[in-house]
């Protein structure tokens, strides 16, 4: 078991994308998604209440806390790491579909960022 550490960004894509998941498989009773999901809701939720507060009061510091800020998940199982990886798959799968219905520049360099980053995230998730 090692820390896994991620940017802010990168846990919220995973978090919503675990949510997601739940949603679609009726809550996921027993399964791997589930069980890192509850071990990570707490984070999670502290987490998701704070970009909401910043995202009302202030943007400069809801994009720090976003983009330059990191979540160190402690104990992570190889187990855990291939779960991960297999959202954070599933998130640059929906990323790299949307890039290609887009023509504003700005989306369009951002949501590169977002696949070039998760694609770096994921072969290092596979790797260790």
């Amino acid at each position: 078991m090692a820390d896994l550490t991620l940017d802010v960004w990168q846990f919220v894509r995973l978090m919503v994308s675990m949510e997601d998941t739940l949603k679609s498989h009726g809550g996921g009773r027993g399964s791997a998604v589930k069980a890192l999901y509850d071990k990570w809701e707490d984070l999670w939720v502290d987490l998701d209440a704070q970009l909401v507060d910043l995202g009302k009061h202030d943007m400069d510091a809801f994009a720090d806390l976003m983009m330059e800020q990191e979540v160190v998940l402690e104990e992570v199982t190889k187990a855990d790491r291939r779960v991960v990886a297999e959202q954070l798959e599933k998130v640059l799968r929906q990323i790299k579909a949307r890039l290609l219905k887009l023509d504003d520049p700005q989306e369009v360099e951002d949501l590169s960022f977002e696949r070039d980053e998760l694609t770096l995230t994921i072969k290092s998730l596979k790797r260790d």
